[in-house]
């Protein structure tokens, strides 16, 4: 046995060797050339490249990006998130300050409902049903005309029924807003809930407009009249006379500042009251308040009992 051992220890002792060598020499040999396909002519095939946009500059948070901002580089492979041509992103806006050099990736931009916006619009949410909302056949991206009506009242002396806003667009209803999918029930052979009545709809207004869809919809009934996208017919407003600001112009303004009191800025910071807005001069006058006649009892003597209820005091007619 111990002759065995003997032999065995040997061979343990020649295998490490002999993986020792192996080791060695795999070592020392220089790495292998990596030879590219060649073409028929002999030319060799350059290695795939990828486009990608990086700020040129600094991109500051909040600002949109210019042409200038931006410019295209080729890597040897793409990342998931980013932009391969300036026009995908030139428009939109930096959620974060992006440096100079940097990959402009798509976790660092803004999304949502105010970059599909005009300048000079707001984005308003009314209250709708299944009467208002066109049997809540409105979609994202539709375009309504918001019709109002009023009922007689205190300050209205007439109930009225008129167009308030032309070819306002849809920018959500109920749940889902523009750019996103439609997730219709039975679509693709899968089973999905049921849909959520829409109790909402977000409507991109003027500013110079956003006062009379508040007191439309505070004071009265809303209805969404849902148009084809191809009719471009608007009510033309300057026919009409103008409802009384709330707000008095200030004396002695300059010609610009009397240009700028009509911008619709200041059009809306200055207010409309309901009655003028409704087409009232004046407001419907006020039922007389019923006051009982307290002459008689005025002239005559009364007594009067003192009461004491712990610390106070109190003298009661009798």
């Amino acid at each position: 046995m111990n002759n065995i051992g003997k032999w065995i220890a040997v061979l343990l002792v020649l295998a490490a060797a002999g993986l020792a060598s192996l080791a060695w020499w795999l070592g020392s040999r220089p790495p292998p050339v990596i030879v590219r396909p060649a073409t028929p002519g002999g030319a060799v095939v350059p290695a795939a490249q990828y486009p990608v946009v990086v700020a040129a500059a600094k991109l500051e948070q909040g600002k949109p990006i210019a042409a200038s901002d931006v410019t295209v580089l080729n890597f040897p492979a793409g990342a998931p998130g980013t932009y391969q041509t300036p026009a995908d992103v030139i428009g939109k806006v930096p959620s974060i300050d992006i440096a100079a050099g940097a990959m402009v990736m798509e976790t660092g931009l803004r999304h949502g409902l105010a970059l599909t916006l005009a300048p000079g619009e707001r984005a308003i949410a009314v209250a709708v049903d299944e009467v208002i909302g066109a049997g809540n056949r409105i979609e994202p991206g539709d375009y309504v005309d918001v019709f109002f009506t009023l009922r007689q009242g205190p300050e209205i002396n007439r109930g009225q029924s008129r167009l308030l806003a032309s070819r306002q667009r849809v920018l959500a209803y109920g749940a889902t807003a523009v750019g996103e999918p439609n997730t219709d029930n039975g679509k693709n052979g899968l089973v999905q809930p049921a849909p959520v009545a829409a109790r909402t709809a977000v409507l991109a207004t003027p500013v110079n407009q956003v006062n009379d869809l508040l007191l439309a919809a505070h004071n009265g009934r809303l209805v969404l009249a849902l148009r084809s996208p191809a009719d471009q017919q608007v009510a033309d407003a300057s026919l009409f006379a103008s409802p009384a600001t709330l707000l008095n112009v200030k004396g002695g303004l300059t010609r610009a500042q009397q240009e700028a009191i009509t911008t619709p800025e200041n059009q809306a910071f200055a207010g409309v009251g309901l009655p003028s807005w409704a087409g009232d001069a004046t407001p419907a006058r006020a039922r007389p308040e019923y006051r009982a006649n307290t002459s008689a009892r005025a002239s005559s003597p009364r007594s009067t009992i003192e009461v004491v209820r712990g610390t106070q005091r109190e003298a009661v007619p009798f």
